[in-house]
This record gives C-alpha cells, sequence and structure tokens, in this order.
C-alpha cells in the first residue's frame, strides 16, 4: 500500500525519481478514481553516475532545489515519497514457491505462504528484497509434465497445490542506503523504493498489452532499464548502461569536444536516422582545445548517433533473445524515457527489431495534468512512482458465476502451456 503524505486535511501522493541527470519531484491527489498532478519540480541531478548515488551530499542538495520549486509550485508542504532505483548492479530474478492445499480449498493463508515460499531468497548479509511482484499462480501443477492451471485469484479455489511465481528485485544495502540517506538530508521520507522500469510502465502500458506480451523500454541519460510483460504479468527486468550519456560520450570523442557541447549538438542537431535527412549541412562546434571554432556535418554527426542507438538496441535484443522472450511480445515494444524524445527513435527502433514498436503515450484515464509533464517522456518515471501499488487483488475471493460453466465460476483462467 502506497503511504500518503498529509498536509491539512488533504491526502496526496509524491514521487521523486533521482536520475543521472535531472532530479523530478510531482505531486498528485485522487479524485474519482483518476490522479490529479497539482504540483512539480524539475532540476538538475548531481552526486549520481549511471543510475547509482555514489555522493549522497550533492543528490541530497539536488534535491531539495527540487523540493523548493516543488513546493512554490503548489504551496504545498510534503514529507513521504516514492522513489526510484535504477542500479545497474541490481539482481533481478524470477522464484516459485509451492504450498500443498490442506483442506482442497485456498485460502489467504496458502497464498502468502506460497508468496513467503518463493520470497525465500537466500542474500548476502549486505544485500537485501526491494520488490518482490506475483506474476502468476498455478493450481495443480504436474510433477512430470510441469503444466497446470493458471488463475489470477487463487483464494477459494479448489485444489491440491498452489504454486507462486514471482518476479524479484534484490539490491545492496548500500545503494539502498544511499537513496535513504540522500532523501533523509532532504528532510523527508521514503515510503517506497520501486525498480525504475516497472514504475515506468503504469502510465504507458495497458492491461491488453501485459496479457499479450509487451517490452517496456525506458531510456535514460546514465542507464537504459526495460521490464518485460507476458500473460499479464512482469517476467523479466534489466538495466544497461549505455543510454543517453553514452551517445553523448559517442559524440564527444567522434568530434573531440567536450561532453557539454556535445550534447548541444544532440539536442539541437540530432537524429537517430541518417536516411530522415534532408540535406547534409555544415555545423559550427567547439572542440577541446581549440580557439577556434570548427565545423562538422550534419550527415557524420547523424552517422555517430544511429551508430550509437543500434549499439544499445543489440543489447536489448541480445538479452531478451537469451531468455527466450524475444518472440513473446505480441504487442512489441513501447519507448519512454529522456533518451527516447530524438527525432527518429522510434522508426529506428521499428527498423531494428522489426517488431511493432511505439512512443509511449500517457493513459489519461489514469493520470492528468499539466500537458507538458504528461506528452514529456522525460517524466515517465515520475508519472509511474505516483500510480505505481504493489497489486494485492490475488487475495480477494473469486465470486461464483451461476450463469456460465465452470471457466466462468473461476474467472480469468488459462491453461499453462509453458513449462516453469
Amino acid at each position: 500500500m502506497r503511504i500518503e503524505s498529509v498536509a491539512a486535511d488533504n491526502n496526496f501522493f509524491v514521487s521523486l525519481d533521482i536520475g543521472s541527470s535531472k532530479i523530478v519531484i510531482l505531486l498528485a491527489e485522487e479524485i474519482e478514481g483518476q490522479l490529479k498532478i497539482f504540483g512539480h519540480g524539475i532540476g538538475p541531478s548531481a552526486g549520481v553516475k549511471k543510475g547509482l548515488i555514489v555522493d549522497s551530499e550533492k543528490t541530497s542538495q539536488a534535491i531539495n532545489a527540487v523540493v523548493e520549486k516543488a513546493y512554490s509550485s503548489c504551496n504545498t508542504k510534503f514529507f513521504n515519497v516514492s522513489v526510484n532505483i535504477s542500479d545497474p548492479h541490481l539482481t533481478i530474478i524470477n522464484r516459485k514457491g509451492q504450498v500443498l492445499i490442506a483442506n482442497s480449498v485456498i485460502t489467504e493463508k496458502d497464498v502468502e505462504l506460497a508468496l513467503k515460499s518463493a520470497k525465500a531468497v537466500a542474500t548476502s548479509t549486505n544485500k537485501q528484497v526491494i520488490n518482490s511482484v506475483p506474476n502468476s499462480f498455478i493450481i495443480d501443477k504436474d510433477p512430470i509434465t510441469h503444466r497446470g492451471v493458471e488463475v489470477d485469484k487463487p483464494v477459494g479455489l479448489e485444489a491440491k497445490t498452489l504454486e507462486a511465481n514471482m518476479h524479484i528485485v534484490i539490491a545492496s544495502n548500500q545503494a539502498v542506503g544511499s537513496i535513504e540517506k540522500s532523501i533523509r538530508k532532504s528532510n523527508l521520507g521514503t515510503s517506497m523504493i520501486v525498480l525504475n522500469s516497472m514504475a515506468s510502465s503504469e502510465p504507458y502500458l495497458s492491461q491488453d498489452e501485459k496479457d499479450n506480451g509487451v517490452c517496456l523500454v525506458d531510456i535514460g541519460s546514465g542507464v537504459t532499464n526495460i521490464s518485460v510483460f507476458t500473460n499479464g504479468g512482469i517476467t523479466h527486468s534489466a538495466i544497461f548502461k549505455s543510454a543517453g550519456d553514452q551517445i553523448t560520450d559517442e559524440i564527444a570523442y567522434a568530434f573531440n569536444t567536450s561532453f557539454n557541447e556535445a550534447e548541444r549538438l544532440k539536442i539541437q542537431y540530432g537524429d537517430a536516422q541518417i536516411k530522415s535527412l534532408r540535406e547534409d549541412q555544415l555545423i559550427k562546434f567547439k572542440p577541446i582545445g581549440g580557439l577556434e571554432e570548427c565545423y562538422l556535418s550534419s550527415h557524420s554527426l547523424v552517422e555517430v548517433i544511429e551508430q550509437a542507438y543500434l549499439d544499445l538496441f543489440s543489447l536489448i535484443k541480445q538479452n531478451l533473445k537469451s531468455k527466450k522472450l524475444d518472440r513473446s511480445l505480441k504487442s512489441g515494444y513501447v519507448l519512454t524515457g529522456a533518451g527516447s524524445k530524438i527525432q527518429g527513435c522510434d522508426e529506428l527502433f521499428l527498423r531494428s527489431f522489426r517488431v511493432r514498436s511505439k512512443l509511449g503515450q500517457v493513459d489519461t484515464e489514469k493520470i492528468d495534468g499539466n500537458e507538458m509533464i504528461i506528452s514529456d517522456p522525460t517524466y515517465a518515471c515520475a508519472l509511474g512512482l505516483l500510480l505505481y501499488e504493489p497489486d494485492e487483488s490475488y487475495l480477494e475471493e473469486l465470486q461464483p458465476d451461476n450463469t456460465v460453466g465452470f471457466m466462468g465460476k473461476i474467472g480469468k483462467i488459462k491453461e499453462n502451456l509453458f513449462k516453469f
């Protein structure tokens, strides 16, 4: 359950996205089942490299600056925040736990025991589980064929065994401690820490897409996060050190210029595809140590950018192929994050993967507010953190439907055709 920030008589939610290049704070309140953004702040990050806090003092100072902006935007004080984590050294695994059903009918306690068994991961003393998400429940799994019946809500069903499959995120105590320390130094409290891509998926992915198979690709500045959903649940996540800053580094190296100058070139003249250029043109830039300005061709600039993106896409492709997930995504890919904003990114992705792909669009039935925020993928994670809430609907008992047969009585149920 999300912990609300409280001010006067108002209850609301606050998200804090600590990125490698920017920090974002959003405030939202729930009105008739929809979150409405009423406050925000954004500013440069500090003390963060490749998604990992390396200087909590600098990070807390950067957070403080954004806190002031958020407060000024809505004149509302806040304390508890939901925050992201995208440390490339995270361990992300799928685990399963099975229990025997004593009285033939599954109870809440049986579900909790199955989940507890799945979460019983042997971790070293310097690590901890930060997220554990049930992605499926299987009743009466055959020990020989490894097949059973997959259900969303097992409570109340007749069964001999119940298996819970979970997606588990494990972080180092140091990484978690650095986040909590930076937040604490900013006079805030941590209500929840969520894997970046798990949060970012919330505003952009529909349940139908998750059921059919979809991959959320969040291209940030320091790292790229992906999460794969199949059969309605999250089944795979990964973090890559290659992202927007890596592309800027490639430009800086290719043309012997500073990171800031390379970033300017990328933003002002960048495109992800050479074929999108209508004509070649000369672009003025400042090389390192050069007293005079030099020129480069737009074609050569875009050539570097395109190759850097293709290298990143290749890493994603290899990762999914190694997990045998590359052919499980009927709904394809959804791109978001600041790195997806460059012209032609979605078209290059489609050309590279040859599978359905699109730029993410926020579901405004879930969350709405400032159009500038809703339409900008830079805010993807902060929006998702507002929406993210651990799903405990699996503890609800299925209501019998007397108008239909067995399949109707047990609700949404699917024959599990895959081996787990």
